[in-house]
């Protein structure tokens, strides 16, 4: 046997085999460099890279093969054979020839395993399955990096990048990934292809800025998300007032690269300017990045400042007025307070009036502003105004099934939710208009599902791991809820957050700590009646603490009342009003408010049991029992809370009320 090596090995040495593979390997090596550089802007199909690659690990046992069996010499070319000269010539050309076939076989063997691994392997399998395969016409528009680390060049940055996003999500052709969504990523170094797929896109557009003086630098590129190569990039370096025109130059370049046709109203809107002035479009960016930055109240005052500098400026700049509504609808969803309501729709007025018919933004916002007022016919008109000047956006139809919820009307609405997630899947905000949907509709294991896939879109969201959590809550998965909780406080300390956890403590009889996590509530929301209620019923459990109880009760009513003025037909405010009067001495009236909020609702489950606790405290225990049982009927989920509720201990005593938790089970 060792004779045999050797003479194997020589006769490889005087076929010059490992010559022939030196030379083949080098060859392939550097075609293999030449096609990475050269294959994308050939437009050559994503898998030819891979094809190549096989084809040449293939070539290396045909290439021994052919050295082997054939030489090259001053007669051209000859088979070399017999293989190897020996005494016992036919035998040992018999041995010599099974030896060659089966170093033969075991090379292609080789060469064969190597291209089904390569065929096989996927960086990322378990990304890819989770993650929807972007369609050719979706994108992601990253933070873009700020390369001098100045405080204005980080929102320029952003707003530069916000801005692109805004431009190209503008185009019904188009599918973009929600800034949320996108902006996850900022400041981290993550591989563009794990990006995309996270987001379900095709493409990623990433870039950085530095300003010098009134100069800026930008460059930017466009990335297939399928494979890291760059498809475009452009490096900047104009007049800062020269923004607009970047803006522009950089969508339509996406839009080139990715060979959409666009229609005429689309190739209008990347042609229209919001405003002239640098000095207040950067106000503008400014307010804008600090109103995404935090729900606070403060920090929403802060930007209003900024849009009203800018629209000083400028006061034809319709995006301002827009972003002077948004802020004030955000003050009064905290507030409730019916000022600031007047002020937002004044605010979208005066942008709709600057940029009549052609910014569905604005007729959105006008869409929320009228539903939250209960004026849901006003407020249909405006959404499908919206939607008829931007047929595929996501945020229409999501407003459209709000609308549609609000009229009862939850067929229709669920057929709109899913519409907006069919149109953009890489959308938290869609998701998680659907998980709460689900949640009003008491599927809460759909809204559980609907609510990991915004988690799985913004991670860092903490709204959604609350909205989760109540979820799991409802299913009576404590320890999943409470999780869910942890995560939600510890991301973004919040009223909801808090609220949440005071309720946990509350059913499990921890009521001193209950108190605490709605005093800790009140600090970001100090005028939500809500708040306020459940301070109140905590309180009634701690000794000593009836006076507070009392107080806080009357100023949950104060502004529950308040927020009854704005919207008559709020039903849940109500039917926790009647809560707040029949604990206040004001039983009468609070039993007329718990029947109106379940004539309201069309005896929805919660108005049941809001009448059900009014009718506990006046002593009216078969009335009691009446509207829980069919809360119950209604809803099987609410059997925890008959278990758990402080105020149902005594109900819980009789045989008709163990009855109806016996059928609960059923």
């Amino acid at each position: 046997m060792p004779r045999l090596i050797q003479t194997f090995m020589a006769e490889i040495r005087r076929r010059r085999v490992l010559n022939a593979l030196a030379i083949y390997a080098v060859t392939a090596w550097v075609v293999l460099q030449i096609a990475e550089v050269t294959f994308e802007p050939l437009g050559f199909p994503a898998g030819a890279m891979r094809a190549l690659i096989i084809a040449a690990l293939a070539g290396f046992p045909a290439v021994f093969l052919l050295t082997w069996l054939i030489e090259i010499g001053p007669k051209g070319l000859m088979f070399d054979l017999p293989l190897w000269p020996t005494e016992d010539g036919a035998a040992r050309t018999r041995r010599s020839d099974l030896l060659l076939f089966a170093t033969v076989f075991l090379l292609l063997a080789f060469g064969i395993y190597s291209a089904v691994a390569m065929l096989e392997r996927d960086r990322f399998p378990e990304q890819a399955a989770a993650a929807p395969r972007g369609s050719g016409n979706s994108i992601a528009v990253l933070a873009f990096d700020n390369f001098d680390g100045q405080a204005q060049t980080d929102y320029f940055a952003s707003g530069l990048a916000e801005e692109i996003l805004n431009l190209l999500a503008g185009i019904p052709e188009m599918n973009v990934a929600a800034r949320t969504s996108s902006f996850q990523f900022r400041g981290e170094r993550v591989d563009v292809r794990e990006v995309a797929r996270t987001l379900g896109v095709s493409h990623v557009l990433e870039g950085s800025v530095r300003i010098d003086g009134a100069r800026i630098r930008a460059t930017v590129q466009l990335i297939n998300g399928s494979n890291g190569y760059n498809e475009w990039s452009k490096a900047f370096d104009r007049d800062l007032a020269d923004v607009f025109a970047i803006q522009r130059e950089i969508a339509n370049a996406v839009v080139t690269e990715l060979k959409l046709a666009l229609s005429l109203d689309s190739k209008q809107q990347l042609q229209t300017e919001q405003t002239e002035n640098v000095d207040a479009y950067l106000l503008y960016l400014q307010a804008r990045d600090k109103l995404l930055s935090s729900p606070e109240e403060s920090v929403a005052m802060e930007a209003g400042k900024l849009f009203a500098q800018a629209l000083q400026i400028d006061p034809d700049f319709s995006r301002a007025h827009a972003g002077l509504c948004e802020v004030s609808l955000h003050l009064y969803q905290l507030s409730s307070d019916t000022r600031e309501f007047n002020k937002a729709e004044a605010a979208c007025n005066e942008a709709a009036k600057r940029d009549p018919g052609r910014n569905s933004e604005i007729y959105l916002a006008l869409a929320r502003l009228y539903r939250f007022r209960g004026w849901n016919e006003r407020a249909e008109e405006q959404v499908q105004k919206a939607i008829a000047l931007a047929p595929e956006a996501a945020d229409a139809h999501i407003e459209l099934g709000e609308i549609r919820m609000a009229q009862s009307r939850a067929a229709e609405a669920e057929v709109s939710f899913r519409r907006a997630v069919a149109l953009k899947g890489n959308y938290w905000k869609a998701h998680e208009a659907l998980g709460n949907f689900y949640a009003r509709s008491e599927r809460y294991q759909d809204s559980v599902n609907a609510y990991a896939e915004v988690i799985r879109l913004a991670p860092d969201m903490a709204a959604a791991h609350a909205g989760q959590g109540a979820a799991y809550w409802m299913l009576g998965e404590a320890e999943s809820a409470k999780a869910a909780w942890d995560r939600s406080l510890a991301l973004k300390p919040s009223r909801q957050a808090y609220t949440n956890i005071g309720l946990r403590y509350y059913y499990g009889g921890r009521f001193d700590e209950a108190a605490a996590m709605q005093q800790s509530a009140l600090e970001f929301a100090p005028n939500d009646h809500r708040v306020w209620g459940r301070l109140a019923e905590s309180y009634r459990f701690v000794p000593g603490k009836e006076r507070e109880s009392g107080n806080a009760y009357r100023r949950a009513a104060d502004l529950a009342e308040e927020k009854l003025k704005v919207d008559e037909g709020d039903w849940a405010t109500r039917g926790l009003l009647a809560l707040y009067y029949v604990h206040s001495e004001r039983g009468e009236q609070g039993l007329r408010m718990a029947d109106r909020a379940v004539a309201d609702s069309r005896r929805n489950p919660e108005a049941l049991y809001y009448q059900g606790l009014a009718r506990v405290e006046l002593d009216n225990t078969e009335g009691a029992i009446d509207a829980l049982e069919e809360a119950l009927k209604g809803d099987p989920q609410y059997r925890q809370f008959l278990l758990s509720d402080p105020d149902l201990v005594a109900l819980r005593e009789t045989e008709r009320f163990k009855q109806v938790l016996a059928s609960g089970t059923q």
